[in-house]
């Protein structure tokens, strides 16, 4: 999750950028690396001195800086683009508008759908883990996991749908947009699906197989218990969609 990021300055603080990390030093102690796609905004105080660099690459993140004196009183605001909520929007409006632009976007689903069903097949111990195909592997999942393990399986996809609409507008998705909606996009839907193949390592786990009760109510501690890993691979791939849109505009 995003976090806002406080420093406590002192003679000799300073913060460079490390893409694509942040590094604070302070002298005589280690030092620390924040990545910027996990600050949500920076609190500095006192002596807290920065690099050009970095001060861009939080501009560039949309992470706004709040420097306060040694009161407490705020002595200057840094504040990072405004428009990262259109840019995303207006991109995916842009990439769909083409004539080539549902192929594309949907080369790239593939593209994602591929990187995380080798890693699935990976770590379940896979020969042939690089050229395992998702048809083949979602016939086998859904044939371990049965009847009740597979309806498990669609309520974590609504968990995670449910959690993507919350977590996508505060990555730049405007999901009322009205162009968007006549496009018949639905980007949650299409991650949760993604995400999901990540979820399946815990479905197959004997201890969770056999957990008897409300199957809602396991599936919610289930996705509780990976939350962190959950908001980690969502954002890989909004990173992903956002290099992604940036090569083919």
């Amino acid at each position: 999750m995003m976090r806002p990021l406080y420093i406590d300055g002192a003679t000799g603080c300073h913060v460079v950028l490390d893409a694509p990390a942040l590094r604070v030093v302070v002298p005589d102690r280690a030092d620390q690396f924040f990545a910027l796609s996990r600050v949500s905004r920076v609190v500095c105080q006192g002596n807290v001195e920065w690099s050009m660099q970095a001060l861009l690459a939080c501009a560039d993140a949309g992470i706004q800086l709040l420097f306060l004196g040694k009161n407490s009183e705020i002595r200057a605001r840094w504040l990072g683009q405004s428009g990262e909520r259109q840019q995303l929007t207006q991109r995916l409006i842009d990439l769909l508008s083409r004539a080539d632009g549902p192929a594309l976007y949907a080369n790239w689903l593939l593209s994602m759908e591929k990187l995380a069903v080798r890693s699935l097949a990976r770590r379940i111990g896979f020969c042939d883990w690089r050229d395992c195909s998702a048809v083949e592997l979602h016939q086998q999942i859904r044939h371990t996991l049965g009847h009740i393990g597979w309806y498990r399986a669609t309520l974590i996809q609504n968990i995670l749908y449910s959690e993507l609409l919350v977590l996508l507008p505060e990555c730049g998705f405007e999901r009322d947009n009205e162009v968007l909606l006549s496009m018949d996009l639905d980007l949650a839907a299409d991650l949760s699906q993604i995400l999901l193949w990540d979820y399946y390592i815990p479905l197959l786990d004997p201890d969770v197989v056999k957990l008897d009760g409300n199957s809602l109510e396991i599936m919610a501690e289930l996705f509780q218990q990976r939350q962190d890993r959950c908001y980690r691979l969502f954002r890989s791939s909004i990173n992903k969609l956002h290099q992604f849109l940036l090569t083919v505009s």
